[in-house]
């Protein structure tokens, strides 16, 4: 064995190893970093609920970081949106998870722990009603004083007649009829009116009797689909390949002139408001009513130009806001007293809507077309104004 050469390699090994050593690793913890105080909400308005997916929600209190993406508000399990922020205020858009019961709460970024919880509630903007099965199709709605619904149903393509839905959304048999009724109003006296795109005005007595021919249009050209009922029980109905017309409850017939087709009429103040489709292009207009219960010139009122969108459904709230249902993905349109018009609640309703009705209070009742993904039906909007019928 030769010895120098085998304490040689013992002291190269010694060496490298002595050398490996860079002694202890340095730790991720920061024994001197201080976490900054937990947040605190004292406030949140609205108190005790908002509307989910459509109000922005205001949280006052301390701690908060002037980064809107540094906070992170949790309503229940589900964050919403911060859009602004100071240290004591933030802005929150509420997520679209309607739960009546949640905790609200929140954390900061580099706050070791969360704020105090606050009970809060997320409405639902709108819920469907009446059980309509994924069969049925709904026309024409109308209300009675009770908050009553009253709706024609189609069942496989096949008209069934009118059913009554209780304001707790339970359906009963009201009128059978193997027709589709495109609108159907009540009358001061409970009569019940309706057309169904013939030439015809239809009317029965609230105890259910079935429809009878109340008048008749003398344009056999003419397919009425809407109507609307001032307080002297007026009749005013137009539609497709027709004029406007006034039946009077003596059903004497006044035709007043206008070439676009029409998909709804609703009366406000002294005024008939008309939506329809002229030269392929949405409108809505009104006509002035004078003593005599006669229409003046028409009033441009709202135009949706090439957009290819057309008006379906009209009803007004008592303070003169106008909501318009149209075929588009955000189906409802809300036109203020000076014109001017936004989307109710974008990306939140997105079947496009048929027809309109007032129900007791703020709900708006609106009959649907199916989508892709969705069945026909009837949904009930909280709109936050009281209704007109």
């Amino acid at each position: 064995m030769n010895i120098p050469y085998l304490i040689s390699g013992l002291l190269i090994f010694l060496l490298l190893s002595s050398s490996c050593d860079s002694g202890t690793a340095p730790s991720l913890y920061d024994p001197d970093r201080s976490s900054l105080s937990d947040p605190t909400i004292d406030t949140v308005v609205p108190e005790g609920s908002a509307l989910a997916g459509v109000d922005v929600i205001t949280i006052t209190g301390s701690n908060f970081s002037t980064q809107p993406t540094e906070n992170l508000v949790y309503f229940g399990t589900d964050r919403g949106n911060v859009l602004e922020s100071s240290a004591t205020q933030l802005q929150v858009f509420a997520p679209n998870s309607p739960q009546p019961e949640l905790q609200l709460r929140m954390s900061v970024v580099g706050a070791e722990n969360f704020s105090n919880s606050v009970a809060y509630g997320l409405d639902a903007p709108f819920i469907e009603f009446g059980d309509v099965k994924d069969f049925e199709d709904i026309y024409g709605i109308t209300t009675d004083d009770a908050g009553n619904l009253y709706a024609s149903l189609v069942a496989f393509n096949l008209g069934v007649g009118i059913i009554q839905i209780n304001p707790e959304g339970e359906r009963s048999d009201y009128i059978t009829s193997s027709f589709p009724w495109t609108d159907i109003e009540f009358g001061s006296n409970n009569t019940l009116f309706a057309v169904r795109s013939v030439r015809a005005l239809f009317s029965a007595p609230k105890d259910g009797t079935n429809l009878a021919v109340f008048a008749v249009i003398p344009n056999s050209a003419t397919r009425l689909n809407s109507i609307a009922i001032d307080s002297n029980d007026r009749v005013w109905t137009s539609g497709t390949d027709a004029d406007l017309y006034r039946i009077d409850p003596d059903k004497s017939i006044h035709t007043f002139d206008f070439e676009p087709d029409v998909r709804d009429i609703v009366l406000f103040g002294n005024y008939l408001y008309v939506a329809g489709v002229q030269e392929d292009r949405g409108m809505i207009w009104r006509f002035p009513i004078d003593a005599s219960s006669n229409l003046g010139s028409a009033e441009d009122v709202y135009g949706f130009g090439s957009t290819g969108i057309t008006p379906y459904a009209l009803a007004f709230s008592e303070d003169g806001y106008l909501y318009v249902g149209v075929d588009d993905t955000d189906p409802v349109l809300l036109i203020n007293p000076d014109g001017d018009g936004e989307i109710l609640y974008p990306d939140v309703i997105t079947q496009p809507v048929r027809q309109f009705t007032w129900g007791l209070e703020d709900q708006l009742f609106a009959a649907t077309n199916s989508s892709d993904s969705l069945s026909s039906g009837v949904i009930r909007i909280k709109t936050r104004r009281i209704g007109n019928r």
